[in-house]
């Protein structure tokens, strides 16, 4: 009989692109695969979901999702638990103390990140992540998004390995719509804050609006890290004056973010210099090149290595917004340019940043754990 596998979260949806579109589809290859989430539309049919509700505040999470997520994972009692949020490591260590292998996948270098947090970031909270993180590092086999993370976690015990959040091909677009006939429109897909620097996107938008005032942003994701709603982004110095070009999106599928992103003419991931920024890639970066978008993103040494090494979209100082106007003008202005750009991005996706390789990684990760 397979070894079966549980992938375990108290705050990922169902269509999560990293712990579900890649990791979960991944391991249904060769595994029994359950997923603790409320299946999206169209989901993969080799994959049992079971659902969770989904809840943005940590209170309600602990009180009304976390008993749920528990009782699943003591029905299911899987082979493998692999964990994919900090909070669940109390839920993660009760399912290894029952028998099961647990691997936790760091999706973020918390240790540096908790200093930026303004949601979910109380004493309690930093005391009760800093216990299990302990905890984690002694017993659990870890998977971690960036190389960077590998300087905070030297004495984890168990095996462990970089799989970087690459793009999965497969949930693009293979054709492009048209980028020409309409007005000038760029993408941005991720978390929503000032961290990633949403008030220096607001700030070119003012300038670029005098030039071209019909131009649009297409703005995917939600809220998050230092803007708390979208009551908080309109707030924002320069927003009223911008707002009618600034189109959000909410939270939406990747894949169908995809589509309308691959109308664009470039796509933004500018991030400040806090936290693990500077040392971890930003996934839309590939995102963006996997689509043929030039990209803009922050000038630090990381994403020079692959911009700029590409010679697929410009890196510039986070917080310059006339750096950043400076950029999108060029997209807009010079075709040969942001075509060259966008081909060279896709090119360099397609030989070297994409999940086919992480996924066989995973794979071969799996089988030494059981063997283990």
């Amino acid at each position: 009989m397979k070894p079966n596998v549980l992938h375990l979260s108290t705050l990922h949806r169902g269509d999560d692109s990293r712990m579900v579109l890649k990791m979960a589809v991944s391991t249904a290859l060769r595994y029994p695969t359950t997923v603790l989430a409320t299946p999206p539309l169209n989901s993969d049919t080799s994959i049992t979901f079971l659902p969770i509700p989904y809840e943005s505040s940590l209170l309600k999470r602990l009180l009304f999702v976390h008993p749920q997520v528990l009782w699943h994972s003591l029905r299911v009692r899987a082979d493998i638990v692999h964990v994919h949020a900090p909070e669940a490591l109390p839920i993660a260590l009760l399912n290894q103390w029952l028998g099961s292998k647990v691997i936790f996948d760091a999706y973020e270098n918390m240790a540096k990140q908790l200093d930026g947090k303004q949601i979910n970031n109380g004493r309690l909270f930093r005391w009760f992540f800093r216990l299990f993180d302990r905890i984690a590092r002694r017993k659990f086999y870890f998977i971690f998004a960036e190389d960077s993370y590998l300087e905070s976690y030297t004495d984890v015990q168990k095996p462990s390995i970089v799989l970087h959040n690459f793009p999965d091909l497969s949930l693009f677009p293979s054709s492009a719509p048209s980028t020409t006939g309409g007005p000038p429109a760029f993408f941005y897909l991720g978390q929503i804050s000032k961290a990633r620097c949403l008030d220096v996107m607001i700030e070119a938008s003012r300038l670029l609006r005098k030039e071209y005032p019909d131009f649009r942003w297409h703005i995917f994701g939600k809220p998050g890290f230092d803007l708390r709603s979208f009551e908080e982004i309109e707030q924002l110095p320069g927003y009223e004056e911008v707002k009618e070009n600034l189109i959000f999106h909410g939270h939406t599928p990747a894949p169908e973010a995809y589509r309308t992103g691959a109308g664009c003419l470039g796509g933004v991931a500018l991030l400040r210099p806090i936290g693990d920024f500077p040392g971890s890639y930003p996934s839309k970066i590939f995102e963006y090149m996997a689509l043929g978008l030039p990209v803009v993103t922050s000038n630090f040494p990381l994403y020079q290595s692959v911009v700029e090494e590409n010679e697929c979209g410009f890196c510039i100082d986070p917080t310059d917004a006339e750096q950043l106007y400076e950029s999108l003008k060029i997209l807009i202005e010079q075709p040969a340019v942001r075509t060259q750009m966008g081909e060279r991005g896709k090119r360099a996706v397609r030989q070297r940043y994409n999940w086919a390789y992480e996924q066989q990684r995973l794979l071969d990760f799996y089988e030494r754990i059981l063997q283990n």
